[in-house]
């Protein structure tokens, strides 16, 4: 029996300061034309996948959000299978938020970039238009304009004669880099939240120098009718001497001292980690991500990011946070005043990795999958009466696929007419993505005569009678696994980037009091 609630009771839960988990199981087309403020994405096509990872506590309170089409009902009970106790779905789905007069947010990482406008709005971030900037650098003005993106963004494109050095960084690098005070800094991103967040990072721990964030970011260049380069090697990678880290350290013990952000020892951090009535999320922030491993309870994201897509990282509100860079505390400091001013508790591990060590830790729990019986490539010529559903993204499968395919998101699974002596064979880049399927067509005793085939495009070049490579793009409605919200901003279309900066800007003028309220700015 599945427990539900009403969208006015969810509405009070998430304004009692305790622990909640508000699961968005659409998939993430559906989830970024409209969600909840609060609600994180965890797609139903990824769910075990991804759900101990942003829900490590099993005993967290968690709330189900679908479409109002049973996506629930299925992901409660997967669920419930892997332990989790506290769980409710919500009444009639994102309908029901809707008819309680509460209102959805499209695009993602919504409670990320609404904390930027907030930020600026209240700090009054200087900034500088492109035009103006590109009137500096023509003039040859003493100014350094420094890109706050990791660096695969900023190969992508960037502003002319700009340095590569992401947010997290940003604080441990610059002062050393830029010794001349009377040196603008301008620090830019695609679009609003990294610039501005940058920015307002050298501000708060006292820079001597000018600093402005560049308005709209690589957008705002491109509006205004200016080119932008591309694959651009220029990162900045030199580091303090100890007199300057010393400095550091100091601007930074009183930051997060104001913010009573805690700096905990080994023991503490066990004590944390051990304490199974809270969640705990350790993340290494340092942009070289050493001591990697993806399967452990350490997950390495580097200090900006984590700011900038907080949702993608952390799927327990209220949760506990504790952070890790190389001990000089400069990377973890500045992250942590962020973190803390979303409404996280936040904690800072004094010796960093040094003190790793010491932690008795457990590995995340890896997703178990059964055998799978799978096919070779020279298997599929001879296929006959057989149904074959492609679960790669609906992107990769409209460039190409094998004909007479059917593409299938685990979501629809439910909607097919599978008989019980229907041959099947699943089409796949990602066995995991595949195991789920054949567990839910396990629960059917339908998953007898199914089989795997692991996309090879290699491969697949030596048979080309069995390809169809005709174009095939799925409509909108179909494609629910693609994000189409402003997706053409960056490959030239000006309208997409026109709507993307005026959907940032507006964000904060549709939250409501309770949304605003959790964000502990002043």
């Amino acid at each position: 029996m599945t427990l539900k609630v009403n969208a006015e009771t969810l509405k009070s839960w998430l304004s009692d300061k305790n622990e909640i988990a508000f699961i968005d199981v659409r998939e993430i087309g559906q989830h970024t034309k409209g969600h909840p403020f609060f609600s994180i994405s965890i797609p139903y096509s990824l769910f075990e996948l991804n759900l101990e990872i942003l829900i490590p506590n099993k005993k967290t309170k968690v709330i189900l959000l679908d479409q109002n089409d049973g996506i629930s009902i299925l992901a409660y009970k997967a669920a419930t299978l892997i332990g989790y106790s506290n769980l409710f779905i919500l009444e009639e789905g994102v309908n029901g938020w809707i008819n309680a007069g509460y209102k959805l947010f499209d695009g993602i990482n919504v409670p990320s970039k609404s904390f930027g406008e907030l930020i600026e709005q209240y700090f009054h971030t200087p900034s500088i238009t492109a035009k103006e900037l590109n009137k500096k650098q023509k003039n040859n003005e003493n100014c350094i304009v420094i890109d706050g993106r990791p660096f695969d963004e900023y190969q992508k494109m960037s502003i002319p004669n700009s340095i590569c050095c992401p947010n997290g960084e940003l604080a441990y690098r610059v002062s050393s880099h830029v010794k001349d005070i009377n040196t603008e800094i301008i620090i830019n991103c695609a679009g609003r939240t990294r610039s501005i967040i940058g920015a307002q990072t050298l501000i708060d721990l006292g820079i001597s120098n000018k600093v402005k964030a560049l308005e709209n970011g690589t957008q705002g260049w491109f509006l205004s009718d200016l080119c932008l380069e591309h694959n651009k090697n220029k990162f900045l990678d030199i580091s303090p001497n100890n007199i300057e880290t010393e400095k550091l350290q100091n601007k930074i013990l009183q930051l997060i001292s104001k913010l009573n952000v805690s700096l905990i020892d080994h023991r503490k951090a066990q004590e944390l980690i051990l304490d199974d009535t809270r969640s705990t999320f350790i993340f290494n922030v340092t942009t070289s991500n050493k001591n990697s491993n993806q399967n452990s309870f350490i997950k390495n994201v580097p200090g900006g990011q984590l700011v900038q897509a907080t949702d993608k990282y952390i799927g327990v509100w209220n949760a506990r946070v504790i952070l890790i860079d190389d001990g000089d505390l400069i990377r973890a400091g500045t992250t942590a005043s962020w973190l803390k001013k979303m409404g996280y508790e936040t904690y800072i591990l004094k010796k960093g990795l040094l003190e790793v060590k010491k932690l008795k830790l457990k590995n995340q729990t890896i997703f178990k999958k059964d055998k799978l019986n799978l096919l070779k490539s020279e298997d599929l010529i001879n296929l006959k009466n057989t149904i074959l559903y492609d679960i790669r993204s609906s992107k990769d499968y409209s460039r190409k696929r094998l004909k007479n395919s059917i593409w299938l998101n685990r979501a629809n699974l439910h909607k097919q007419n599978i008989k019980n002596n229907d041959a099947i064979v699943i089409i796949t880049d990602n066995l995991d993505k595949a195991s789920l399927i054949i567990k839910d067509l396990e629960e059917k005793k339908l998953s007898h005569l199914t089989k795997v085939y692991k996309w090879s495009q290699s491969e697949l070049k030596n048979y080309p009678l069995i390809m169809d490579e005709s174009i095939k793009f799925l409509s909108e409605k179909i494609s629910i696994d693609y994000n189409f919200h402003t997706h053409m901003r960056h490959k030239g279309n000006r309208e997409d980037a026109k709507k993307y900066l005026k959907w940032e800007i507006d964000l904060i003028k549709k939250m409501d009091n309770q949304e605003l309220s959790h964000f502990k700015i002043s």
